[in-house]
């Protein structure tokens, strides 16, 4: 019996330590926004649209980009930067087009689908995956925050 929880043990242990990290994710934006680096405060309300609904110096309306499916690096946009449940962003965002007939978040099914979203809208800002920032992606998109 005591070897038993001794090898129950070191299964845990093990998957435990082999188990993936959570995603480290860049906030990004497009490269006509002025702004060059964020807080996570800052960041949470330009997205959620609570500071103002156009961008300082491009007059251009803020567009999120969010996923559509539950993955990663929602999950740490979510709850480090907005401090909120999946569907506490669902219930904001109903709201807010209820109350203020406010466009909700667009969303996409790739960190590519999100760079090139946010690279061919100038208001756009959303979150990857910090590994997706290729070359190619860092020459479409400004990266203002990293999260880890």
């Amino acid at each position: 019996m005591k070897k038993i929880v001794i090898l129950m043990s070191l299964l845990c242990l093990m998957l435990t330590a082999f188990a993936p990290a959570p995603s480290d994710i860049a906030i990004i934006v497009n490269n006509e926004n002025t702004i060059d680096k964020l807080t996570i405060g800052e960041a949470k309300l330009y997205w959620l649209r609570k500071i103002k609904k156009r961008w300082p110096d491009i007059n251009k309306n803020i567009k999120p980009a969010d996923r559509k499916s539950k993955c990663s690096e929602q999950d740490v946009f979510y709850s480090t930067v907005l401090g909120m449940s999946a569907s506490d962003v669902e219930t904001y965002f109903t709201q807010k087009q209820y109350e203020n007939a406010e466009k909700p978040q667009d969303k996409f099914t790739s960190d590519d689908a999100v760079i090139d979203f946010v690279a061919g809208e100038a208001g756009a800002i959303g979150f990857i995956n910090a590994a997706s920032l290729t070359a190619e992606a860092k020459a479409k998109v400004k990266v203002v925050l990293l999260v880890k």
